[in-house]
């Protein structure tokens, strides 16, 4: 009944900004002819070296199985996401690059550069999301992958077909070193958005 209740409850939402969607997709569902369907967003990035501010996408991300559901910086046209849960992971990986879809970000602890960190998404200027990452780090001994995600407590939206910056603010003179005081490990991070995605009817 709950997860009814906030479908329901999505529904609605993706009408009060439906005016803010592509005119193809607000047409879609001002007439029924598009539905939610549950959908993860996520991203997967070696973050060795940053500092300042550092993208999470760009025009270089792709779409790959396990490493980003996302292409570049904007969603597909007609696919807008209504998300109000939010997870963020660290990992380590070898030397190697290339090691993003392959490290556990679930069993390594968020090094103090990187909970000390903002996470800022934004679109067409609007600011959608804004939070230090201590408060989205969750204890990573938990079983139930659930549990890894922090609740925003309402619903917050990315529309489609529109760029977006998804980018993680370190704290002034801070640079992510690979593996911390081991300089021959990789730092990897991983941001996943809990979404209701609109999906055109069959």
């Amino acid at each position: 009944m709950e997860n009814r209740s906030k479908l329901l409850a999505a529904l609605g939402f993706m009408f009060v900004v439906a005016n803010e969607l592509s005119n193809e997709l607000a047409s879609l569902i001002a007439g029924r002819k598009a539905r939610l369907t549950r959908h993860t967003i996520y991203v997967r990035k070696d973050i060795t070296g940053a500092g300042g501010i550092f993208n999470v996408i760009d025009e270089n991300t792709l779409k790959v199985e396990g490493v980003s559901s996302l292409t570049k910086t904007s969603l597909p046209k007609n696919q807008a996401v209504i998300f109000d849960k939010i997870a963020i992971g660290f990992a380590l990986g070898s030397v190697e690059l290339g090691e993003e879809g392959q490290v556990d970000y679930g069993t390594t602890l968020t090094p103090a550069e990187i909970r000390n960190a903002t996470l800022v998404i934004t679109q067409n200027g609007r600011e959608v999301l804004e939070l230090p990452v201590a408060d989205m780090v969750k204890a990573q001994s938990t079983n139930n992958a659930n549990d890894l995600y922090h609740d925003l407590e309402g619903f917050h939206y990315l529309v489609d077909d529109q760029p977006m910056e998804w980018q993680l603010q370190l704290t002034k003179g801070v640079h992510i070193v690979g593996g911390g005081v081991n300089t021959t490990l990789r730092t990897y991070i991983t941001v996943r958005l809990k979404t209701k995605k609109t999906q055109r009817k069959l």
